[in-house]
């Protein structure tokens, strides 16, 4: 609406405001760990403060900037949304299959060392918590904390560098059936020795097995060969990528409860993490 009789409406610097009011207040709220005022000063060579200064409004953006700051803003906030899921209902899937307790860690690429072309590389590390399906939330805390102490890394988030070989960790009797992508066995032995302390458990590199190809270049080429799809010419699917991806978050799923519980959170995704 006019401010007085004399000034005019002006549509687009009234919802330039608008969205400066309510969109830099979501900004703040989802980046609150940066503690975003009036007078800070962000630290660009970090990953997190240099997100939040490309997403904050100025009141100096034009129509395109602010429409490009809100779009990078929604993809992001929908990159650590996207969780793997069963294919049916959580409750269906619960209903036909007993399980165990099971610890899911999720691993995301840093979104500056994305290759344009591809979405962000994942990682998933599962395992079950054999014997505890009467856990309770005392329990539960625990391996919360532990999985911050194994993969916090003091906020700034484990990293596992996937590659082209395949290790693998097989106990059964310990709820354990793990696959790494990984670039050593030294390295596969560190993420799995990582993923036993959560349980206190001791790795038996008896049950560890590493594979690697004779060819990796060739059987997962760092860069696929191109071929037209839907009447385009596009890069077939990568395999096996090479990539960096940095631990964001734990679940706990327990049978009965549809939710997933939230161990640790450093991807500030989820409003109420059991560890902080």
């Amino acid at each position: 609406m006019p401010t007085s009789a004399t000034t005019e409406f002006n549509s687009v610097e009234h919802l330039q405001g608008c969205v400066r009011r309510w969109y830099n207040r979501e900004v703040r709220d989802y980046f609150k760990d940066l503690n975003i005022d009036d007078n800070w000063s962000p630290n660009l060579n970090v990953s997190r403060e240099n997100l939040a200064k490309a997403c904050f409004h100025l009141d100096t953006d034009n129509l395109i900037t602010t429409q490009m700051r809100l779009q990078l803003f929604n993809e992001i906030r929908g990159q650590a949304h996207r969780v793997p899921y069963y294919g049916i209902p959580v409750g269906s899937f619960q209903e036909s299959r007993k399980f165990q307790p099971q610890i899911s860690l999720f691993f995301q690429e840093d979104f500056e060392d994305v290759d344009p072309d591809y979405s962000p590389v994942h990682g998933h590390i599962g395992f079950r918590l054999m014997g505890s399906a009467s856990i309770t939330k005392a329990q539960a805390e625990v391996f919360a904390n532990r999985v911050k102490l194994a993969f916090g890394n003091g906020g700034s988030g484990y990293i596992w560098r996937k590659g082209k070989d395949m290790a693998s960790y097989t106990d059964w009797a310990k709820g354990y059936q793990l696959q790494l992508l990984t670039r050593s066995n030294s390295e596969a032995r560190e993420i799995i020795t990582k993923v036993l302390d959560i349980q206190n458990d001791v790795p038996n590199w008896a049950k560890m097995n590493y594979a690697e190809n004779a060819e990796p270049m060739e059987a997962y080429p760092t860069i696929p060969e191109s071929e037209m799809i839907y009447g385009e010419l596009r890069r077939e699917p990568r395999k096996r990528p090479i990539a960096a991806v940095r631990f964001w978050h734990a679940l706990l799923h327990i049978h009965g409860i549809a939710a997933p519980i939230v161990l640790y959170d450093r991807s500030y995704t989820y409003a109420a993490a059991l560890a902080s």
